[in-house]
C-alpha cells in the first residue's frame, strides 16, 4: 500500500498546464503554485506528500512557505532526482512509495528500487479526481447543514 508520495517537483511543475501562468510569471511563484495544489491534496487523503525541487534554482536566503506538505530542496551538487533515490533507496520498505514524475529514467531507477512511479498526466488525474470528491463532499455537508435549503444573502 502507498504510505508515501515523493513529487519530482520541476517535473510536474513544467507539465501541469494549470501552473503554467505562475510559472511564467517565476519559478518562485510556480512552486508556490505546486505546493498550495499538494496541499490541498493532502488535505483530501491520508498519504505523506514530499515535494523535491532542484536547490540550484532556489533563490539566495532560501524559501519558508508554511504548508502541511513537506518541501525538499536538493543541496548544490546534487538534484533532485539523487534526493528521490536516496530517499526510496535508503527505505526499509521502497514499496510504499509512489514518484510523481515525467522523467523516464527516474522512473525506471526508482522501480528498480522497490517503488511504483506515475507519469505527470496520471498524477495530474489522481489529484484532480482526490479535489473534484472534496468539492463534492463539501458541498454535500453544506447542504445538509441548512435545514431550509440554500439561503440567499
Amino acid at each position: 500500500m502507498i504510505a508515501h508520495i515523493l513529487v519530482d517537483g520541476y517535473s510536474i511543475l513544467h507539465q501541469w498546464q494549470e501552473l503554467r501562468p505562475a510559472r511564467l510569471r517565476n519559478l518562485a511563484a510556480g512552486r508556490e503554485a505546486l505546493i498550495h495544489l499538494m496541499t490541498q491534496f493532502h488535505d483530501c487523503q491520508d498519504k505523506k506528500i514530499t515535494i523535491v525541487f532542484d536547490g540550484r534554482s532556489l533563490p539566495r536566503g532560501g524559501e519558508s512557505i508554511r504548508t502541511s506538505v513537506q518541501v525538499i530542496y536538493s543541496k548544490s551538487g546534487q538534484t533532485a532526482d539523487a534526493v528521490i533515490e536516496r530517499m526510496v533507496g535508503q527505505s526499509p520498505d521502497p514499496s510504499r512509495y509512489l514518484v510523481a514524475t515525467d522523467d523516464h529514467a527516474e522512473q525506471n531507477m526508482v522501480e528498480s528500487l522497490g517503488a511504483r512511479s506515475i507519469s505527470a498526466d496520471a498524477f495530474h488525474g489522481m489529484v484532480k479526481a482526490e479535489l473534484e470528491n472534496l468539492d463534492q463532499c463539501l458541498e454535500s455537508l453544506a447542504m445538509k447543514n441548512r435545514p431550509f435549503g440554500r439561503r440567499r444573502c
